[in-house]
């Protein structure tokens, strides 16, 4: 083998070291997210949280998931959970299976202890709370 040869099939193999590298790290990028996006649903699927959520509905309705309340129901919005960049876990909840009625919680550990830290109310959910009857 000539040394043009020779030089082809080293930087062959050099290129293929550094995409194995390149590869390597991605995927373990992509498992580490992955990992901490489970992490942090399982945090939103739990008592704590989910006493955190029904507490600040009761908030804005007193009756509410009630049958006298306006707030009669709500899901979590599991493609909506990201990570606050100031710490935390954001969380969107759908009121009453209508996607213009939405509170939004952040949720923060103090102390070991899950807190909710922040948060909004959309304003149809707020024109809807408002309305007599």
């Amino acid at each position: 083998m000539d040394t043009k040869k020779k030089a082809l099939v080293s930087m062959g193999i050099l290129l293929a070291a550094i995409l194995l590298i390149i590869l390597s790290i991605g995927g373990k990028f992509y498992m580490d997210q992955k990992q901490f996006q489970n992490e942090m649903i399982s945090v939103v699927k739990s008592e704590e949280a989910k006493q955190i959520f029904e507490n600040s509905l009761k908030d804005l309705d007193s009756q509410a998931l009630t049958p006298n309340g306006k707030i009669k129901s709500y899901e979590i919005d599991y493609g909506s959970v990201t990570h606050n960049p100031m710490g935390g876990i954001m969380i969107k909840l759908i009121v009453n299976k209508n996607g213009n009625f939405y509170v939004r919680i952040t949720l923060s550990k103090y102390s070991e202890k899950l807190e909710e830290s922040g948060g909004s109310v959309s304003a149809d959910l707020i024109e809807f709370l408002d309305k007599e009857g």
